[in-house]
């Protein structure tokens, strides 16, 4: 019998809320009474590979291409976690590190910067404390590959004690995760570095299906083979934590940052033009633009969501309110989310006005760029899903988790170590994956 669909029975909020401080979060996580919990593994390895939509875990999962992944999942408790706006890499793995929403860590991909009033892509900001300098403050020891989003945050090139290795490739950043568990030196930034032992947190990075998805699209031939070869690595993984006589005391995160979805054609001359028919000059901005002195509405977008900044006339009542709704008139669109609904999402406050959304085969790409090929993307809350699962150490056999997210990722973390999660942290410890603690014997 096929098992359950990741999709199809998996009851997720794609991206709700839920706002708690951070001692609110404990108090909720622990109990006022108990602030720390119990060490349930002596180290957790965080698997990450980028741009995994649970679709390819539905339609390759029960394949031998996914045989070891299979294996892992299987042996714990997994689910589909809601992502954070937008459904971008950086934003989503710098919520990952923190358990913190982008309002909080400041996180945000293809804005319009507040700073210095250009459009800018994707960075690397995170104002908020990472898992990996939350782990380093306890006393914990780190080991990033390729994890580039603690790099700099609790991570460093040519630390022992929290070090931080880039390979290009899943193979090159599983190489310097093998090394470490063998005791062996890694290069890191040009510089040989023996680990003085197995670090606590061990987090390994890929973005090779990613790459794939967006050049191919997500219904790619190349991805089931890639995924197959990456398999092979977890494999490869799994053993190297059993050779260093620590399986037992692991607890394994498998995880991912968005989905992927196609596209053909671009509708950005759909929503300029009705933009401009409404009255309002309007301009689309590309990385390192600045908009014209009259133009009052700015356009900034990656090819599956794009956000609306509103000046001058177009900022003012009654014509804010009818972009609106011309807006969600477009048959183009499928999500328009004003600023209220952007913070009730814990968006950044760079995220604009109105953020829209494509409806498929359409994107925001350049019309002249439209050849015809398949090409995938992400931002949208379409894509804001994302497989993940817990395995070893401390945690439980084929639980349910209930609307897991993203931000959860790090209290959990933190709480499997027996350590604090990060300063600024509101996601939740998913409690319901762990092992129910022995009851004590009088």
């Amino acid at each position: 019998m096929r098992r359950r669909s990741f999709l199809a029975t998996t009851a997720v909020s794609a991206i709700g809320v839920g706002v708690l401080g951070p001692a609110a979060q404990a108090q909720a996580a622990w109990g006022a009474s108990s602030p720390f919990p119990r060490s349930r593994a002596d180290h957790v390895v965080l698997i990450d590979w980028d741009g995994i939509d649970p679709r390819y875990l539905d339609r390759y999962l029960d394949t031998p291409r996914l045989a070891n992944l299979r294996a892992l999942l299987t042996s714990g408790s997994e689910a589909v976690a809601g992502c954070t706006y937008k459904a971008v890499s950086n934003p989503n793995r710098a919520s990952m590190a923190t358990g913190a929403w982008p309002a909080v860590h400041g996180n945000a991909a293809y804005v319009l910067d507040p700073a210095t009033g250009r459009a800018v892509g994707q960075s690397r900001t995170v104002n908020a404390e990472t898992v990996a300098q939350s782990l380093r403050r306890q006393g914990r020891t780190v080991l990033a590959a390729g994890w580039y989003i603690v790099e700099g945050r609790g991570a460093a090139y040519g630390d022992p004690e929290g070090l931080y290795t880039q390979g290009d490739t899943w193979e090159e950043n599983l190489a310097s995760v093998t090394a470490v568990l063998r005791g062996e030196p890694v290069d890191s930034g040009g510089t040989e570095v023996t680990v003085p032992r197995v670090p606590d947190y061990i987090a390994v990075y890929a973005a090779d299906i990613d790459s794939i998805g967006h050049r191919e699209g997500p219904d790619s031939p190349r991805i089931p083979v890639r995924l197959a070869e990456m398999d092979a690595g977890i494999g490869v993984l799994v053993d190297a934590v059993r050779a260093a006589g620590i399986h037992d005391r692991t607890a394994f995160v498998f995880v991912s940052d968005h989905g992927m979805t196609g596209y053909t054609q671009s509708l950005e001359p759909q929503v300029l033009g009705a933009i401009t028919a409404a009255g309002h000059p309007v301009q689309r901005l590309y990385s390192g633009q600045s908009p014209a002195p009259d133009t009052e509405v700015v356009l900034t977008a990656s090819p599956r969501a794009a956000n609306l900044y509103l000046r001058g006339a177009a900022a003012e009542e009654p014509a804010r309110t009818r972009l609106e709704e011309l807006l969600r008139g477009l048959p183009e669109l499928e999500g328009v989310y004003n600023r209220a609904e952007l913070d009730a999402m814990g968006a950044a406050a760079s995220e604009g006005d109105f953020a829209i959304e494509a409806v498929p085969p359409y994107a925001f790409i350049d019309p002249a760029a439209v050849d015809g090929l398949p090409r995938g993307g992400h931002a949208s809350t379409r894509e804001a899903l994302a497989p993940l699962g817990f395995a070893g150490a401390g945690i439980a056999v084929g639980r349910s988790l209930a609307s897991p997210r993203i931000v959860d990722v790090a209290p959990t973390v933190s709480h499997l170590l027996g350590a604090e999660p990060p300063a600024d942290a509101q996601g939740r410890v998913l409690v319901e994956v762990l092992e129910a603690d022995e009851p004590s014997i009088a």
